[in-house]
């Protein structure tokens, strides 16, 4: 039987893919690769995903949201991403530390992956 950690890193995708226009609603990644976890006490790391913290971009919104999300992709923080899910992949309750305030939060009840394309860059 294979280790945790084994299987881990072969789950995960390191291109998440490309679109070269931008999104009706883009969003940016603030925070990438960040672990979560199964139990408030920040304990039982979930070993086959990372949580990105987005924030949409819409210019069309007064309040910009910022969203916890899972994801089995590789992503870096500023890129600027499309909204897609993969509703075949869910996970239940799950906490994490906020990388600004070093605080335990509840990230989400329940979460489908995300698995949205990165914007090319211009030029």
């Amino acid at each position: 039987m294979a280790s945790l950690s084994d299987t881990a890193e072969s789950v995960f995708d390191e291109n998440p893919g490309t679109i070269d226009r931008m999104p009706a609603r883009p969003h940016r990644i603030l925070h990438a690769d960040l672990p979560f976890y199964s139990d408030p006490g920040c304990t039982k790391k979930v070993e086959n995903a990372t949580l990105l913290i987005l924030r949409c971009e819409d210019p069309a919104q007064t309040h910009q949201m910022i969203e916890c999300m899972p994801t089995r992709k590789r992503y870096q923080a500023g890129q600027i991403v499309t909204w897609e899910l993969n509703k075949d992949q869910i996970w239940e309750d799950a906490w994490y530390r906020n990388p600004e305030t070093e605080k335990v939060e509840k990230a989400w009840t329940q979460a489908v992956e995300f698995e949205g394309r990165i914007v090319a860059q211009a030029g």
